[in-house]
């Protein structure tokens, strides 16, 4: 008997994590191990092993584990009572909510066992369980170690300070275990655990936790002699079990003495057998007079001794062996004292087998017979019975194969053997009759020895007789024989088979130019030995020809060009064939086989799929714009030396793949497309040239240029296109780019000076010719305009075109007329500016003297002046003035006509109308 502590049952089914770190040290550790090492169950005397205790402890222990439902014991095949933990359903939730309880907003969750204050004895030892669960988003590094302010545990503890690594939502325990000296002072020792992760959470940690340890001195526990006690009869144990045979029953009387000065219950169990196994009897109490009820358990005064009869009885198909059930004595006054005992009960064996052979196949022609043997275990034993087909005939024309050879019988079950049985000598089926009977035996052996009822089932195979239609056998051989010599003769006789080209590909179906390789082929040709030659013909995909025919001529062996490609054995097998195909495109080859006999045509023609050579990438233009999009021309400033005027067009590009530009062209061209700048070409040759180098820059293998001048000369409409030439391109641009369109606007035409004779003329000019003068008369004519580079002026009706500024001599009429002279200029864009002044010549009139007219007194008065003309310039450009000499003079007014009060001006009689 054992006497240990006990704990209530616990009302929950299962064991959950909250209630393994609340089990005491023992039980903790051996469901700990259970759970980590032995999950299928162990056994009795492995969880003493582990615990290095005795049995009877060891089952204490298990027995109180079973009463709160956090153990199951199992009984295996092999009649082994094991013990497995039971888990509780919805663990996980369970324990998180246990962790959210503990630590509400806190990233870590920690649960400590025992969290309070704990005893022990000195010289013993005990265990600190430390739960961590990591509820932050990130991993962790977690320190749990015992603070330094607790030295006297740090000396007893074997590793004092432990490190975790957990991730997201993980959880792990740390243990700490204390070997407490026995000659520890008995005292109550202060300890501090720090749960700290300063790395991860500073502000969340270190958690402290602070708890008691109680050292009590050394002393033995004794049994108190006033515990009851109880015996079983008749007594067993492991060496001599009591025995029941199989459907008996066995009676214990169970002897209790009530030692105690109390009356005392008490109640008998047997938790390791099911209650059918086993039945329980108190002594009957008489309640009343005449009225007899059960008792549910045993009623003992102090000093006195009872009787319960404890009746084993296990079922009928329970197997044979040893079982050690313990049963357990509760007392009603100390329901926390435990008694507990072991029988050992010996069922005993049973060795009943049915033995039958069933025919499956009698009857048999090509396949085999097919047997059963089916075996029923009717005893309480495990049966192994070997099975060994024996043959009863002489000449053994038959093979046996049973499967499987050894039949393993569990107590009430059936199992079933089958057999084959295979005719091996077809010489022996006979011709005619009913068949030929094949006996046999199959013979049965216990492996254990255990007797069998019948040790030999005997049994029948019929070998049916052949069929009439294999006569016919015979006759096919006959016309067999005749059809393979046939054949040998034409093997013999045939001509060579023509070359089969069998196989016609290239070794990649796309290649790329930048890697400078030209496509390679493979090809496998059968009967090589007729082969004269090969014409291999590169093709593009629009069926012209890509690369030059090349022919290979097989004299009986392989060429000089393709022995580094090729072998002959059976077939000729070449492979990685270069060709000269490198240029990007589609190409398609062609392969022709000529015989040996036939050379002028092809034996055989096969063409590749299309092969593509992919060229290498251009570079791309990234961007391309003008800085501005209008410009406004400016005048010709020749006293400065700039050699890009204000009104040149400047453009921006950027373009990627720098190292493979070989040039870049820039062309100007009107809306219309005719060329109005002429090309700019920059060669690149391994670096930016040196005219782009004050505008461009090299980033990254990308050619950046700002405000690069263009070539435009005029005012107009330009669009420019930037051509990007790549190494690998010949004649035309890889890439082009346009900009919109960019507009150079012209300046305003303006007249500056028009003047006739040195002077401003009014909008009509007179003047006085004398009619009997016969010689040419001319004005001098002079002017300025400014305006665009292509600004038309013109002098109308005559000379026409003139140039901006100058001085001509304009003749005019000697007769009166009038004439009208007009300055124009006409812009680019086509707006027309222009100053015209009207020439009037005219005669004075003639004059008569009046005789009635009385003479007037003569006044003192000074003679007027004639007007002058005055001279023309001296500085005369001949080239400047048609139709007249640089001799010519002015007209000169007579000096009878009429004095103007203003010389070269008219009277206010003779202007024009006009607005005030």
């Amino acid at each position: 008997m054992t006497v240990t502590n006990s704990r209530t049952k616990n009302s929950k089914v299962g064991l959950s994590m909250a209630d393994v770190l609340t089990l005491p040290p023992q039980q903790r550790k051996l469901v700990q191990w259970m759970l980590k090492n032995q999950p299928d169950g162990v056994t009795l005397s492995e969880a003493a092993y582990y615990l290095d205790l005795n049995q009877q402890a060891t089952l204490a222990l298990l027995d109180e584990l079973l009463d709160q439902d956090f153990v199951q014991a199992i009984l295996t095949r092999d009649d082994d009572l094991k013990y497995r933990v039971h888990l509780a359903p919805k663990l996980g939730i369970q324990q998180q909510q246990i962790q959210q309880t503990l630590s509400p907003g806190s990233p870590l969750a920690v649960i400590y066992n025992p969290s309070g204050e704990y005893a022990i004895q000195a010289g013993s030892r005990f265990e600190i369980n430390i739960t961590v669960t990591n509820k932050g988003a990130e991993s962790a590094l977690i320190d749990v170690f015992i603070d330094d302010l607790s030295p006297q545990l740090i000396q007893w503890c074997d590793a004092p300070h432990q490190r975790l690594a957990l991730s997201p939502n993980s959880m792990s325990e740390v243990l700490f275990e204390f070997n407490v000296p026995i000659t520890a002072i008995p005292s109550i020792y202060n300890y501090v655990i720090v749960v700290d992760a300063p790395m991860h959470y500073p502000e969340d940690t270190p958690i402290r936790h602070t708890a008691k340890l109680q050292v009590l001195p050394a002393i033995e526990t004794v049994v108190r002699v006033s515990d009851p006690t109880f015996n079983v009869i008749p007594a067993s144990s492991s060496r001599s079990p009591a025995p029941i045979p199989p459907g008996g029953i066995l009676q214990l009387s169970i002897n209790v003495h009530n030692r105690s000065d109390r009356v005392d219950r008490f109640r008998l169990t047997c938790a390791d057998c099911h209650e059918s196994w086993y039945t329980i009897r108190y002594p009957e109490g008489l309640e009343t007079a005449g009225l007899v009820i059960p008792n549910m358990g045993l009623n003992l005064n102090p000093g006195e001794t009872g009787q319960i009869l404890l009746q084993f009885h296990p079922p009928l198909g329970t197997t044979a062996g040893v079982y050690y059930p313990t049963i357990r004595l509760y007392s009603a006054n100390n329901p926390d004292l435990v008694l507990l005992d072991v029988v050992y009960v010996e069922i005993l064996p049973s060795y009943l087998l049915n033995a039958e052979l069933l025919t499956v196949i009698g009857r048999v022609r090509r396949k085999g017979g097919v047997f059963e043997i089916r075996l029923t275990n009717a005893g309480n034993t495990v049966r192994e019975v070997v099975c060994t087909p024996i043959p009863a005939d002489e000449d053994k024309v038959c093979t046996y194969v049973t499967t499987p050879p050894i039949i393993r019988v569990l107590p009430g079950e059936k199992a079933i053997s089958q057999m084959t049985i295979t005719p091996v000598k077809w010489w022996s089926r006979p011709i005619f009759g009913a068949g030929r009977l094949l006996n046999f035996r199959i013979e049965l052996e216990d492996q254990k020895q255990y007797p069998l009822p019948n040790a030999s089932l005997p049994g029948t195979v019929i070998w049916e007789a052949r069929p009439w239609w294999q006569f016919l056998l015979v006759l096919l051989t006959v016309l067999g024989s005749i059809v393979a010599i046939a054949f040998l003769l034409w093997w013999l006789l045939k001509p060579p088979a023509p070359p089969k080209i069998l196989r016609f590909q290239s070794s990649d179906a796309a290649y790329q130019q930048a890697n400078n390789g030209s496509i390679r082929l493979n090809w496998q040709i059968r009967n090589p030995n007729t082969l004269q030659s090969l014409t291999l013909n590169g093709l593009f995909a629009d069926g012209t020809a890509a690369v030059q025919p090349v022919v290979y001529n097989f004299n009986g062996q392989i060429p000089e060009e393709l022995k580094p490609f090729c072998q002959i054995q059976t077939t000729l097998t070449c492979a990685n064939i270069p060709t000269d195909a490198r240029k990007p495109g589609d190409y398609i080859f062609e392969l022709q086989a000529f015989n040996q006999k036939n050379p002028e045509e092809a034996a055989d023609t096969i063409k590749t799929n299309t092969i593509k050579i992919i060229p290498i990438p251009p570079a791309k233009i990234l961007e391309f714009a003008s800085v501005k999009p209008i410009y406004q021309e400016t005048q010709i400033n020749l006293k400065t030396n700039n050699k890009i005027s204000p009104d040149t067009i400047r453009l921006n590009w950027k373009i990627s793949d720098l190292d493979k530009i070989k040039q870049l062209q820039i062309i100007g061209r009107s809306p219309e497309g005719v060329v109005n700048s002429q090309p700019q070409i920059y060669n690149f040759n391994e670096e930016i040239p040196n005219e782009l180098k004050p505008f461009c820059r090299q980033q990254q293998n990308q050619l950046t240029c700002r405000s690069v001048p263009t070539n435009n000369r005029t005012a107009g409409d330009y669009i420019f296109e930037l051509q990007v030439f790549t190494k690998t391109d010949t004649d035309k641009p890889s890439v082009l780019q346009k900009t919109d369109v960019i507009k150079v606007e012209p300046l305003p035409s303006q007249i500056v000076e028009f003047k006739i004779n040195g002077s401003n003329p009014l909008p009509k000019y007179q003047i006085l010719i004398d009619p009997q003068n016969q010689s040419k008369q001319a004005i001098n004519l002079t002017w300025k305009v400014e305006g665009s580079s292509e600004m038309k002026v013109e002098l109308l009706p005559a000379p026409g075109d003139i140039p901006r500024s100058g001085t001509i001599l304009y003749p005019v009429n000697n007769q009166p007329s009038s004439e009208t002279i007009i300055l124009q200029a006409t812009s680019p864009t086509g707006e027309k500016v222009s100053r015209s002044v009207t020439i009037e010549t005219f005669s004075p009139p003639p004059q008569t003297l009046n005789p009635i007219q009385p003479q007037l007194p003569q006044l003192p008065t000074t003679q007027p002046t004639p007007p002058v003309i005055p001279p023309p310039p001296t500085a005369q450009n001949p080239s400047t003035t048609p139709g007249g000499t640089p001799s010519s003079t002015s007209p000169t007014p007579l000096p009878t006509s009429p004095t103007p009060s203003q010389p070269g001006t008219l009277s206010p009689l003779e202007l024009p109308p006009g607005f005030d």
